[in-house]
């Protein structure tokens, strides 16, 4: 399912910023744009990268 980074922030708990960078580093896929030209990204694949950013972080804490 896509729907707008500002939405798609406060389902993973991250800044809609972060999620912009993700996208501009080609971390994240940008799936368009909505009817008020938000930058729309699929959410199982943001939940993807944000679990794997989190275990990367707890294993470089471990």
């Amino acid at each position: 399912m896509t729907t707008d980074i500002y939405a798609a922030a406060l389902s993973v708990k991250e800044k809609p910023a972060t999620i912009r960078k993700w996208i501009n580093r080609g971390q994240l896929t940008h799936h368009g744009y909505d009817q008020r030209r938000r930058v729309k990204v699929d959410l199982d694949e943001l939940a993807d990268l944000v679990a794997a950013k989190r275990a990367a972080t707890d294993a470089e804490a471990a």
